[in-house]
């Protein structure tokens, strides 16, 4: 879609305009009178069974922060027309505009007979996780009007049940109302994914004009919900830019101003790239931000944002937008625990988890070391209300053992860790008891709140007693696993008058938070076997796998219907993400000494290179964990994502300084 907009920001995303078909009609003459008709924009039909390319015209795109360019070049018998449209997005304003810069090479088209664009809007109007399936869309489903402005033709769009109207306006184009459907075009991608893949979209009208001989004409489209009449575009791209420049800045001055051009060059795009994670959300009517977990299917994750806000927020000096975040968060806080997720309709938050709250905690450590400042009272409270509800119990069967204070939660129906694939009540990654992550989460947690201050000296030394028995713990119950270092998970198992803990033999890339988080210290040895296991089992160019390929559910191709894609989403699928851990651990593990830091750096700008290759401008959320015939690993997820951005940043910028 180009145009997506959320009704209840960030969420309540609707998708408006789906596309544009344009179609530029150049009359070449001479006896056999051959027009030329070129779509800049292909399309499939359900009717046809050639997949989806390109269009052979395009010959180069480029993507910055809130603006995209495509570029054009068609050669006729009569001269060459080249076309530069550029999509721009309207920031806080649920606006997007079209332009089209088009030079007519052509000499001298037949008189009366001119080269002509017309341009034909394309309109969802639906839900962005829905679809107007075949036959549900008529011409008189949406209500259009026409209206006039200074050096304005436009068409407005009303759909019942849509809160607001989408008004189309022409820039230099002459707008006739023509209300139409097209009918069956079919989504590849969704094809691919086993979802519905066929939609009807909505057509209010055509916008054209004539492009004179040997001439520059610029046009456009202004598409915007409800009734905004003007938008100052250039000012809000300055704007964005000068946000984005100064967060580079930092990110290079963090970096101590690597020499390197590759490492400049990749710091500079991930920087970028993070911007346009983060988001406004009224809190208490009060505007504050958060960070949207991946584009286009996700809202703000309260385990996503945690992550992912020392990379996009901290490392790139955007303090407040950092604080504001952590308030968010902090705000929604129930039972000890802030949401897994806001509601994507705007309804309660989602508390299904147990590790969002602890990377909270995290998050708040990261804030108060970067600014050197002390955390809002609020934030400190938040911090002490998750502490002590896992240490006294609280919902999701999340609890303090008292025996060995390890953090055990949910049961075998319950997925709560980030490896939450649950479908028709099968938990495809079952992790219930006491994971590793989540206890090495728990000791930071508790070392880090320690530091934070507004605390008794008596408090301070329960809090160190726990993380140190917790994590002496960890090293007895979870050492020694099969693949070398820590073990994944333990499980409770019940008989009829017995009750004991299994050790899971499977090697996940869990263990590598108990490498990399900064509170823990545990011994080399394990740093060395643990760090051993994920560099022979489960490390590739573009991230982590989720599960060693020699285990029984181990799924090399994330393919198939959801099912299907569930079962392979952590047994086995690449993330990005982790390979930002993986990097830090192996630098703490040797001292960020040089050699550690020249590989962890050769790594993730191997991953960042993605950036120009997958999702052009972004990192992909997964990859399959085995290679294509090529040898390349595809990206079949969400093509944008938060932490995917946020940990390759963070932690390029980490091998870059060389130390915390």
């Amino acid at each position: 879609a180009m145009l997506v907009t959320p009704l209840a920001p960030p969420v309540r995303r609707w998708s408006m305009l789906t596309a544009i078909d344009e179609h530029l009609h150049v009359p070449v003459g001479g006896q056999c009178s051959c027009d030329l008709g070129v779509r800049l924009t292909p399309f499939c039909f359900a009717t046809s069974d050639t997949p989806l390319k390109p269009s052979v015209y395009l010959h180069a795109f480029t993507h910055e922060s809130g603006r995209c360019v495509w570029d054009y070049a068609i050669p006729t018998q009569v001269g060459i027309i080249r076309v530069r449209k550029t999509l721009t997005l309207g920031q806080r304003a649920d606006a997007c505009r079209i332009e089209y810069e088009i030079e007519s090479g052509v000499h001298s088209p037949e008189p009366g007979h001119p080269v002509t664009l017309t341009l034909r809007p394309l309109l969802a109007m639906r839900d962005f996780h829905e679809l107007n399936h075949p036959g549900t869309l008529s011409a008189d489903s949406i209500r259009v009007e026409s209206f006039q402005e200074p050096a304005v033709e436009g068409l407005r769009a009303t759909r019942e049940g849509v809160d607001r109207s989408l008004a189309i306006r022409g820039i230099h184009l002459s707008a006739t109302p023509a209300p139409d459907v097209w009918h069956d075009l079919r989504y590849d991608h969704e094809t691919q994914r086993g979802q519905s893949d066929r939609e009807d979209l909505f057509c209010p009208g055509t916008f054209s004009c004539v492009i004179e001989p040997l001439t520059t004409t610029i046009v456009s489209l202004e598409v915007s919900l409800g009734d905004r009449a003007t938008f100052d575009w250039e000012g809000d791209l300055s704007t964005r830019r000068s946000r984005v420049r100064s967060s580079i800045d930092h990110a290079l001055s963090g970096a101590g101003n690597p020499a390197d051009a590759s490492v400049r060059e990749h710091i500079a795009q991930l920087a970028a790239a993070g911007d346009d994670f983060v988001v406004d959300r009224a809190v208490e009517g009060i505007e504050s931000r958060s960070i949207i977990a991946g584009y286009p299917w996700f809202s703000d994750w309260g385990r996503d944002t945690m992550i992912s806000l020392p990379g996009l927020l901290l490392t790139t000096g955007r303090f407040e937008e950092a604080r504001l975040c952590l308030r968010t968060f902090a705000s929604a806080c129930r039972d000890g625990l802030i949401p897994n997720r806001f509601d994507d309709f705007d309804g309660p938050a989602h508390y299904n988890t147990v590790d969002a709250p602890l990377w909270f905690v995290h998050a708040c450590d990261r804030w108060a070391h970067a600014t050197g400042k002390a955390l809002d009272p609020e934030l400190i409270d938040a911090c002490d209300d998750i502490i002590d509800s896992y240490t006294r119990g609280t919902i999701n069967k999340i609890g303090l053992d008292g025996h060995d204070a390890l953090i055990r939660a949910g049961d075998a129906k319950t997925q709560l860790t980030w490896m939450d694939a649950l479908r028709d009540g099968v938990a495809f990654t079952p992790r219930h008891g006491k994971p590793i992550e989540i206890n090495a989460l728990w000791v930071n947690a508790l070392r880090a709140r320690a530091r934070m201050g507004s605390i008794s000296e008596s408090r301070t030394e329960q809090l160190h007693h726990m993380a140190d028995h917790a994590q002496r713990s960890m090293l007895t119950l979870m050492g020694d696993g099969p693949h070398g270092g820590l073990i994944d998970c333990i499980t409770p198992v019940s008989g009829v008058r017995s009750f004991s803990w299994q050790r899971s033999d499977e090697c996940r890339p869990n263990k590598v938070f108990a490498c990399s988080l900064p509170h823990l210290n545990l011994p080399g040895h394990v740093l060395q076997g643990s760090l051993g296991a994920i560099d022979r089992t489960l490390r590739t160019p573009v991230g982590l796998r989720t599960l060693s390929s020699d285990h029984p559910s181990y799924v090399p191709h994330y393919r198939g219907d959801m099912t299907d894609r569930d079962r392979a989403y952590h047994n086995g699928t690449v993330w990005p993400w982790l390979l930002g851990a993986y990097c830090e651990g192996i630098m703490r593990h040797a001292g960020f000494d040089e050699a550690s830091r020249s590989r962890a750096k050769g790594l993730l700008v191997g991953l960042a290179s993605q950036m120009q290759v997958d999702s052009i401008g972004s990192l992909f959320e997964i990859y399959d964990a085995e290679p294509d015939d090529h040898g390349t690993h595809a990206p079949p997820g969400c093509p944008a994502q938060a932490w995917s951005i946020a940990e390759t940043l963070r932690v390029l910028v980490m091998s870059s300084k060389g130390q915390d």
